[in-house]
């Protein structure tokens, strides 16, 4: 078996620097996962920006997700959704772009 070296302080002093920044990121992360859940946003459309939707599950839960108006809404029908937004009610956080998904001729 190799012989024990130690590591020198600038070594360590770097990979504690490195430790620090994937946590924060790692946070941010999390932290971003949550709020897009939070303001409506589906578990797969989260998941397609390159995470599992396990992942996308397990941040969103580690932060209060979801909301019991996220809950309410789990088996809203999309006509139930656009009559909901149309009346103004909860309208997502970045503010949505109207007529954005539908069909020709539908309003």
């Amino acid at each position: 078996m190799p012989d024990s070296r130690p590591v020198t302080e600038i070594d360590a002093a770097r990979v504690r620097a490195a430790v620090a920044a994937v946590r924060t990121a790692q946070e941010a992360l999390e932290n971003a996962v949550a709020q897009a859940l939070t303001n409506g946003a589906s578990v797969r459309s989260v998941a397609e920006l390159g995470l599992s939707p396990n992942t996308v599950q397990k941040y969103g839960r580690a932060h209060g997700w979801p909301t019991e108006e996220n809950r309410e809404r789990f088996y809203e029908s999309r006509y139930d959704r656009e009559e909901r937004e149309e009346l103004g009610e909860s309208r997502p956080a970045w503010g949505g772009l109207a007529g954005i998904g539908r069909r020709t001729g539908e309003t």
